[in-house]
């Protein structure tokens, strides 16, 4: 008995061990790192509430987050200190879904559903994801408390019986966009006017597939340039624009680079603006592509990985662009690309193992936001989830 209790512990220390082989599949150890959901062991945000799918970096350099699954918590990280600090649950949510920005002032704004992508499962007689309000007050001197609710302000339903899927904030003219789900309708929040306007639809009519299929091809992400338009992907793939001056919402005469016959699948999952006229963005169909709105041109610059959706994208202090993607069953894998070069780097899995202190690996990571200070920020989308951290080079 005794040999087989030593054997079993020899084992279990092979296991927890790197090998050289494994070390070149992950992201390079000296630049990731993680970051817990509160202040362990107890002021944590808990599992089936932790799931990390909206991050979004405010003006004066914080980092919001917030989570999804039973209920929806709001946390922030300050880089001064480095760890997160959970801000409070949100009464009432469950889903907060690419729907986080800061506003010019640092204040938040949060967009609650009733859960995405679902085929509209849970929408019968829901009365519509509110948009909240959240106004930072010394958080850094408040003593944690997970289970207290989250001071917000609600603002409203911008569309009754739909949640809110997505958002975008144009912090120069004090407006929040957002679309919504499953319905893909287009609003807009007026800061100063405290009054939603919706301005149209995206999607009207079912994805094809099954008749019991009900999603529609709504864009996961949204951007907004300098000069305050808006843009996003709809139905077969499309591009849309909505043009600020004129308050014209248009779809537009190029799609998302997919697959041939596969349009009417494919949307774009992130956006990043580089300057006034050019964006690049992720499809659901693992494409990275650029958008020179001048031109209309679209450049399909190819899929740098081997796996469906590009989650995320930010840009770093050196220039590359940094992106991460894979499916809820694939292992999510991080890669750089040098606009100069036209090069990618495969940068491997996102993978922290600082043994005997702490490890994680992340399957899923479904949030991505640079910090001011270069730090790249990603969010874990599981049942117990972290924040990761990547330091570019």
């Amino acid at each position: 008995m005794r040999t087989c209790v030593l054997l079993l512990l020899f084992a279990v220390g092979l296991w927890g061990q790197r090998t050289v082989g494994y070390d070149a599949s992950v992201v390079t150890q000296v630049r990731i790192d993680l970051r817990d959901l509160g202040y362990p062991p107890l002021d944590v945000i808990p599992p089936d509430e932790s799931a990390i799918r909206s991050l979004a970096t405010a003006p004066n350099g914080l980092v919001y987050g917030a989570t999804s699954g039973h209920r929806s918590h709001l946390f922030v990280l300050d880089p001064r200190h480095g760890w997160v600090q959970p801000l409070g649950y949100l009464k009432g949510v469950t889903t907060v879904h690419r729907s986080l920005v800061v506003a010019a002032d640092n204040s938040v704004y949060i967009g609650g559903s009733a859960g995405v992508d679902t085929n509209g499962q849970g929408y019968s007689g829901y009365a519509g994801g509110h948009l909240l309000h959240y106004t930072p007050d010394h958080d850094d001197r408040k003593p944690i408390r997970i289970d207290a609710e989250c001071a917000v302000e609600d603002l409203g339903i911008p569309v009754p019986g739909d949640g809110i899927y997505t958002m975008a904030v144009d912090r120069q003219r004090g407006l929040v966009y957002g679309l919504t789900y499953p319905t893909g309708r287009f609003f807009r929040y007026s800061v100063a006017d405290r009054k939603f306007t919706v301005l149209g639809g995206v999607a009207e009519h079912a994805i094809p597939g099954e008749k019991f299929e009900k999603d529609r091809n709504i864009g996961r992400a949204l951007a907004v340039t300098s000069d305050g338009n808006v843009y996003g992907s709809g139905e077969g793939g499309a591009l849309f624009e909505f043009n600020v001056a004129s308050g014209r919402l248009e779809m537009l005469r190029v799609t998302a680079p997919t697959v041939p016959g596969r349009a009417v699948y494919n949307r774009v999952d992130c956006w990043l603006p580089v300057s006034d006229d050019l964006l690049y963005g992720g499809t659901s169909d693992g494409y990275l592509f650029r958008f020179d709105i001048k031109a209309m041109r679209i450049d399909n610059l190819g899929k740098p990985l081997n796996q469906y959706r590009i989650r995320g994208l930010a840009q770093a202090r050196n220039g590359r662009l940094y992106g991460v993607g894979g499916e809820d069953d694939e292992m999510a894998r991080l890669f750089s690309y040098d606009p100069a070069a036209g090069a990618y780097e495969i940068l491997g899995m996102v993978d922290v193992n600082h043994r005997p202190y702490y490890a994680w690996q992340a399957y899923v990571i479904d949030a991505m936001t640079a910090g001011a200070d270069g730090t790249l920020y990603l969010g874990q989308s599981e049942r117990k989830s972290k924040l990761y951290l990547y330091y570019p080079e």
